[in-house]
Formats: structure tokens, sequence, C-alpha cells
């Protein structure tokens, strides 16, 4: 029956996960809500208006980190002595399991985050005009900073959802310690690589030329860089999660 791959699963899954956790989702709806409005409301009081650059601070602020912690929830059934083996007999195959999981944490979740923070910002707006006098605008959401902060969670996210089906203790801490050991471990073989390349030229870190090289460089391989790092920290990492996912399951 699940060797078919069916989005009717997938969505009775989904509906499944947040049916069981739709009282921890709802308080925590509240509690992020009400957050956003303060937030929102302080901006308000300087120039009377919420400028693209004040959304997206508040919104980043609070949109990777839930986006994360979301994930790490999410997972948290996997580990669970008491409750993993049904969760695991499910009639859903792994590649529905893990479409249903990244959807929930990335674009539904994504959705619903971006439709809370500007009901949170729009009212913040109605409650400045009767306190400070602010005139009525909208919140200005759409935006490039926008798209490219949703690009960068969508991209990043399948790290934390290995780390998340792989340790079973302290998996938040070990994924962040992992994801930096990895992130400086990028920057130290870039140095490597570029002193490896320039050794006959007496390159060193401070001169112009070496200034200049490495602007050179970034402006030649930004495009292949950004791509490797997207196919790193995206489908590589996905399937990362598959085979976690396939290994809990046996």
């Amino acid at each position: 029956m699940t060797h078919q791959f069916s989005y009717r699963r997938i969505y009775h899954f989904i509906r499944r996960d947040l049916t069981i956790r739709k009282s921890n989702i709802s308080t925590a709806l509240i509690v992020v809500s009400a957050i956003l409005f303060i937030f929102f409301l302080i901006n308000l009081r300087e120039d009377y208006r919420i400028s693209v650059g004040e959304f997206i601070s508040v919104f980043g602020l609070f949109y990777i980190p839930l986006g994360v912690l979301l994930t790490f929830f999410i997972c948290k059934e996997s580990h669970d002595p008491k409750a993993n083996h049904l969760y695991f007999v499910l009639p859903v195959s792994v590649y529905e399991r893990m479409a249903a999981i990244w959807f929930t944490a990335t674009i539904l979740y994504t959705i619903v985050f971006s439709i809370l923070s500007f009901l949170a910002g729009q009212f913040a707006i109605l409650i400045g005009g009767v306190l400070f006098g602010t005139d009525f605008h909208l919140l200005p959401m759409l935006s490039g900073e926008y798209l490219g902060l949703v690009m960068f969670f969508c991209i990043i996210q399948p790290v934390f959802l290995v780390g998340a089906l792989t340790f079973k203790k302290n998996r938040i801490g070990k994924t962040l310690l992992v994801f930096v050991m990895v992130f400086f471990g990028v920057i130290i073989y870039n140095l490597i690589l570029f002193t490896m390349l320039n050794y006959r030229y007496d390159v060193h870190l401070g001169d112009t030329f070496a200034s200049e090289a490495f602007g050179m460089a970034q402006n030649d391989f930004s495009l292949f860089g950004m791509l490797f790092f997207i196919g790193l920290f995206g489908p590589v990492m996905l399937f990362v999660a598959y085979c976690k996912m396939v290994e809990k399951e046996v």
C-alpha cells in the first residue's frame, strides 16, 4: 500500500502531526503573536512607520530560530522509546514521511508565520494610530530581503533536520556545533586553497594585492560557491536525513 507515492497519505500524515501537537502549537502561536506585536509597536515610536528593514529585523529575529525549534519538535517522536514504534508502523513510506516533515517545517511554517507576522504588524499599526497618532499604512512585508531570508532558511533547514534525526540528547546544541565546525572548516579550506594557488606571487593577507585577489575571486566564483552551498545544505542534507529515517525504521 505504501510502495506508491501518495499525496493523500502525506496530507493525512501532516494532519495527524498537527492534530497531536495542536495544543503546543496554539500556545506557541499566541505567545509569538504577542511578542511580535510588542516589537512592531516599539518600532513605531520613532518615526511612526514600520519600514522594510524594521520588519525584516523583527521577522528574522524569530523566523529562523522558531523554524529550527519546530524541526526538532516534529522529529522528537522518532526518539521517544514509548511512541516511536507506533510512529514507524504508520502506513507511510519513508519518502512520504520525509516530504511531510519537510513541507510542514518549511513551506507550511513559512506561510503561517508570515501571515502571523503581517497580522501582528498591521494590528500594531492600528494600535499605534490610537497611541502615537501613526498614519495607517500597509506593512511592507514582500521584499527582496524577505524572499532572501525565506530562501536562506529553506536551504539550511535540512541541516537541522539531519541533526534532529541523528542526535538523541542535546540535539540542538550538537547540531549547531557541527554546523559551526563545518562553516569554519570551509573558511580554512578556502584560505589554504588561496595560499596554495598564489604562493608564487608572495601574497600575504592584508596586502593590497591580496584584497584585490580576494575581490576578483569572489566575483568569479560567487555563483559557483552559491550553487555549491545550496547543493550541500539542501539536497545533500535531505538525502542524509532520508538515510537516517531509513536507518531508524529498520
